[in-house]
């Protein structure tokens, strides 16, 4: 992994109801998250979050292929705070780009319970006026439990594939069952000045969901994965929490969540 850059908090939990860091909202700018733009450090200690920004054209590799800034996927960011989790994401690749021919959409945020892999629950985004059946499914900022994901275009060794692709990396919900809806937004017009290479631009997306739909998903209060990607899973980005949580019924009583350890796993190529 190259650019590689880890932010690692100890999270501490608020005492009191209703007692919260500084507020979220979700619009689809992120600067609310950041202390330092060129590096995305975090505004706040309460926030996890996992950055590699890289830069080019689609001749420049970011392993296990080729995609460049149009499919780097930058940052991810993760907090829970006021009885919600709050995402946002930052990438080079604009969400109004359909799946179609050798060009690859947004695909949906995906969560891990107990980090084993099992991505139960789904976060939807659909492209406006989608055409592909990976567009199709659901509700735009739908959260689903996810009883089948779509996968991208390589296998485990990072060869492209179309029988055995990465389970490690879902790209779409291809089906499931809603549980309720997330507050969700994101920006189309490129924004520069972020990053570490100041002309790039940038995508943001922000969301928030309500714990009791994770807790009606099977969440017990423990640590789990934020994960997205691209539907061709070129560039992915992994929030990785080691630390437990608060209890759900806990929930209501704290401001803020407690997080610990990030990682990173990324895939990248263009076709």
């Amino acid at each position: 992994m190259k650019n590689l850059t880890k932010y690692t908090f100890a999270l501490l939990a608020a005492a009191m109801a209703g007692q919260a860091s500084a507020g979220i909202v979700v619009d689809g700018n992120i600067d609310e998250w950041l202390s330092n733009k060129a590096t995305w450090a975090t505004s706040s200690a309460y926030t996890q979050a996992t950055v590699e920004d890289q830069t080019g054209g689609s001749g420049i590799r970011l392993s296990p292929g080729y995609g460049g800034q149009a499919y780097d996927a930058e940052a991810l960011f993760a907090r829970i705070e006021s009885g919600k989790l709050f995402v946002a994401l930052a990438t080079g690749h604009n969400p109004l780009t359909k799946t179609s021919g050798n060009n690859y959409g947004a695909g949906d945020f995906a969560i891990d319970f107990g980090k084993d892999g099992s991505y139960e629950l789904g976060i939807n985004f659909r492209v406006p006026n989608g055409t592909s059946a990976v567009d199709n499914f659901g509700q735009h900022a739908g959260v689903y439990a996810v009883s089948h994901w779509y996968y991208g275009l390589w296998d485990t060794a990072g060869n492209q594939t179309s029988t055995s692709p990465d389970p490690a990396h879902p790209t779409s919900i291809k089906s499931g069952t809603k549980l309720g809806d997330a507050t969700f937004a994101y920006s189309t017009t490129a924004k520069t000045g972020y990053g570490s290479y100041n002309n790039d631009g940038h995508y943001f997306y922000e969301m928030s969901v309500d714990l009791g739909v994770l807790s009606g998903a099977g969440w017990d209060g423990s640590a789990f994965n934020i994960h997205w990607t691209e539907n061709c899973a070129n560039d992915s980005i992994l929030v990785d929490p080691e630390m437990n949580v608060p209890e759900p019924g806990s929930m209501a009583l704290l401001g803020a969540g407690l997080f610990g350890m990030m990682g990173l796993r990324r895939r990248s190529h263009r076709r």
